[in-house]
């Protein structure tokens, strides 16, 4: 008999594989996953197989209930995967049973878990203590989290109990020795609440990888993560956390290769020193007002740095240090001003730059094709997978990137592969330099609502592999030069609200686009626009004037819209309607005289209100 089965990857559909095999009395492994197997797991497939250490039907297409009593005398069983088979209802609970084996790995991600339980946390693995990876990731797991599976002899080095249910806070441990061989923990996507331990480090020891986000935890980061030497990987992002982040996460931490605190409610900046290995630093959507104080000594491998949407304030030029091997620079949504420094174009590296709604101005620096990697094909380096213990585990690096009018989540081979530049919602002036033209691998360019004048470059022809181009809400004039209809993979395009005149170059795919593409250009014609270029044909140009009467209304749009003319606004009515009361008082004895009389009257009348109201309410209630 073979001491094995392995038919991974060979596409073996419905469910003829389990037809003999429970005569394989001498089978130890039965590996069938990534195939389309479907129907029931039948239970008495399993009653001969007393010799099997370890099973994997993961990844198919299994449906109806497996209980988990069926592998109860099955005493050398080390290993089981049911993993992705989303319409598998796998019970552990009942009917009772007892194991005989000590499981090294369990992983039942994406199955529905003890849903006539009302789906526990499995209570047998409080029995196996060889336990190395448990992941229940995505079971619809509800209540508590045991202590037991984070802190005693049974806990295994990994655990996932991603995407589920589970409430109340993190469980402190039942006694004061107690240890925990956890290096990693990942419950993120619950609902757990509550503060961290202020001695975290007591708690988790060994944690390599941390992943509580997307939760509902609270209070400020505990400075004892400074004494967590082994962790690699922090994830506390959207949480209600506060106050700043500890020096102990920023300095000296040469293990510490991603910090995710994003969404949270964090003030005070950390500046950072000696972190070696740090690549991923995500601080968006914070409360952050202070730009960061780092440089590339501090953090020679940083790879991804995203300050979008705080309260940054600041010449852009004094606080955007030189990291050359920068992939991933997103600043969008702060206050920065100044112009756009040309030592961005020493970041060679660049895949994504996004300094969008801003206050920016100046012109576009025109050695943005210094930039090999958005005129060469390079895929962005990937982090390396997580590693522990002989385990490999993603650790899901992603980026979010407006394109396309919508904000994406690029994670796995999409962001490898995405390249793009947004400094859209800026007050950006001059020309678009022609040497954008050389970006030849670039996917997204995002450029509207900008001041920007003068013609479309011609040498946007060679921007072979943009997706997304949109040039709308400025001051462009001039013709839709006809060689950008070339362009085989543009699928979203807006040269909305400029000056730009001409026939519309309407051919190719280039006829998907509808006249919201082309709109508040009064001097385009031409399909897919309701004008007939014969009508255009003797009209003179339109006077220089107009457009500066219409950048006139433009800016003073803009100016509008600012946070400071709103406050102006009202403080400046706030005065004069004070003043407007006070003065008259000051200069005029009889205003004064009448002024008073009336609050003297106003307040007669509400105190003969009051007392028949009182008199009302003693005698009839």
């Amino acid at each position: 008999m073979p001491p094995d089965v392995s038919m991974e990857n060979v596409f073996i559909e419905h469910s003829q594989p389990q037809i003999g095999l429970s005569q394989l009395r001498n089978l130890k492994e039965l590996y069938l996953s990534n195939n389309e197997i479907t129907g029931n797991i039948a239970p008495w497939i399993f009653n001969n197989l007393t010799s099997l250490e370890s099973l994997n039907l993961s990844n198919n297409q299994f449906s109806g209930e497996l209980s988990f009593s069926i592998f109860a005398n099955l005493s050398q069983l080390t290993g089981i995967g049911l993993s992705n088979n989303y319409n598998l209802d796998v019970d552990t609970e009942s009917p009772s049973w007892i194991p005989s084996f000590q499981l090294n790995y369990l992983n039942l991600d994406n199955c529905n878990l003890n849903r006539k339980s009302r789906n526990v946390i499995p209570n047998f693995l409080s029995t196996q203590y060889k336990l190395t990876e448990v992941s229940l990731a995505h079971t619809s797991l509800q209540g508590t989290i045991a202590p037991w599976l984070l802190y005693n002899n049974t806990s295994p080095k990994h655990l996932s109990l991603r995407g589920n249910h589970l409430v109340g806070q993190l469980p402190e441990m039942p006694f004061q020795n107690e240890t925990t061989r956890l290096t990693f923990l990942d419950i993120s996507d619950n609902q757990i609440e509550g503060q961290l331990p202020t001695n975290i480090d007591d708690f988790f020891p060994s944690l390599h990888f941390l992943n509580m986000s997307m939760n509902k935890l609270e209070g400020k980061i505990p400075s004892s993560f400074n004494r967590m030497w082994q962790l690699g990987v922090l994830d506390l992002s959207n949480n209600f956390l506060i106050g700043e982040v500890p020096s102990g996460l920023s300095q000296n931490k040469t293990l510490l290769s991603q910090i995710i605190l994003s969404n949270n409610k964090l003030r005070g900046m950390p500046i950072f020193t000696k972190m070696d290995s740090l690549a991923n630093l995500r601080l968006e959507g914070n409360c952050f007002t202070k730009p960061i104080i780092i440089n590339a000594s501090s953090v020679p491998s940083l790879f991804i740095l995203d300050l979008s949407e705080n309260y940054l304030l600041g010449y852009l030029p004094n606080h955007l240090p030189i990291l050359p091997n920068l992939g991933v620079l997103h600043l969008r949504g702060n206050h920065f001003f100044g112009q756009i420094p040309e030592s961005l174009c020493q970041m060679t590296n660049l895949h994504t730059l996004d300094l969008s709604n801003n206050h920016l101005s100046g012109s576009i620096p025109s050695c943005l094709n210094n930039i090999t990697s958005w005129k060469e094909k390079s895929a962005l380096e990937e982090f390396l997978p997580y590693f522990d213990q002989g385990y490999q585990m993603d650790s899901e690096v992603e980026i979010n990137f407006a394109t396309k009018g919508n904000m994406h989540t690029y994670q796995g081979d999409p962001l490898r592969y995405m390249t793009g530049i947004d400094l859209s919602m800026n007050q950006l002036t001059g020309q678009i330099p022609t040497e954008i033209g050389d970006l030849r691998e670039l996917h997204s360019l995002n450029l509207s609502n900008n001041f920007l004048v003068g013609h479309i470059p011609e040498s946007f022809q060679n921007l072979e592999q943009v997706e997304s181009l949109d040039l709308s809400h400025n001051k462009l004039e001039g013709r839709i030069p006809h060689q950008i209809t070339k362009l085989n993979f543009l699928s979203t395009f807006s040269v909305a609200f400029n000056n730009l005149s001409g026939r519309i170059p309407y051919e190719d795919h280039f006829t998907t686009f509808d006249n919201n593409s082309y709109i508040g250009n009064d001097e385009l014609c031409g399909p897919p626009l309701q004008k007939n270029c014969s009508l255009f044909g003797n009209q003179p140009p339109r006077p220089k004037g107009n457009d500066f009467g219409g950048g006139k209304k433009k800016l003073l749009a803009k100016v509008m819209d600012e946070d400071l003319f709103f406050y102006s606004y009202v403080a400046i009515c706030y005065a004069l309607g004070f003043w407007g009361v006070i003065i008259p008082l000051i200069l005029s004895k009889n205003w004064r005289r009448k002024y008073y009389g009336v609050i003297n009257g106003c307040i007669d009348r509400c105190r003969e209100w009051l007392l028949r109201f009182s008199f009302y309410v003693h005698n009839y209630f």
